[in-house]
């Protein structure tokens, strides 16, 4: 049953993770603060400035923070990292987890809401009376062009965030 969840968590945009350290929580919050800055209501970052002095931006407020990655350009899709500071008799443990903004999301699952179910009812009704025509395809291809186009850029950035926060935190 674990692998079939583990298999078809490949195909929704979410990450979940815990690491473990030998970092006491003070130490895992001072190395959280050297990369993250207070997040701005419009940040402005050109392509061919001067790159931002922290990688991310978000809030880190006792045991728990919520960051994302400073973006350089239009990327909508990346995480949204939000985890939760535990400490144990010998250093420190982090849960991550890592989702889509609402917004970002909302948009998504109007999306594939939309072209799923008029291409399964296009589909149904080729079934039926194939003199239809198979309109379904060109609405499920948007429907699977959707799914991947949030999809794959958002796995790509989580993977990076992964690592990121590996070696920040280790």
């Amino acid at each position: 049953m674990l692998k079939i969840v583990k298999f078809f968590r490949l195909f929704i945009p979410f990450e979940s993770l815990t690491i473990t350290t030998s970092l006491t929580f003070s130490e895992v919050v001072s190395r959280l603060e050297e990369v993250v800055t207070p997040p701005k209501l419009f940040r402005v970052t050109l392509p061919f400035g001067p790159p931002p002095a922290k990688p991310y931006e978000g809030t880190i407020s006792g045991k728990k923070f919520k960051i994302n990655r400073i973006i350089i350009g239009r990327k909508s899709l990346i995480p949204i990292i939000e985890g939760d500071i535990h400490t144990q008799k010998f250093g420190c443990y982090i849960k991550i987890r890592m989702t889509l903004h609402k917004i970002v999301l909302g948009f998504l699952i109007l999306w594939l809401w939309t072209t799923g179910s008029i291409g399964m009812f296009s589909l149904f009704a080729w079934l039926v009376e194939p003199s239809v025509g198979a309109i379904f395809l060109p609405i499920l291809g948007m429907f699977l062009f959707g799914w991947l186009l949030c999809l794959i850029p958002f796995k790509i950035e989580a993977k990076a965030a992964i690592k990121f926060l590996s070696i920040l935190l280790t």
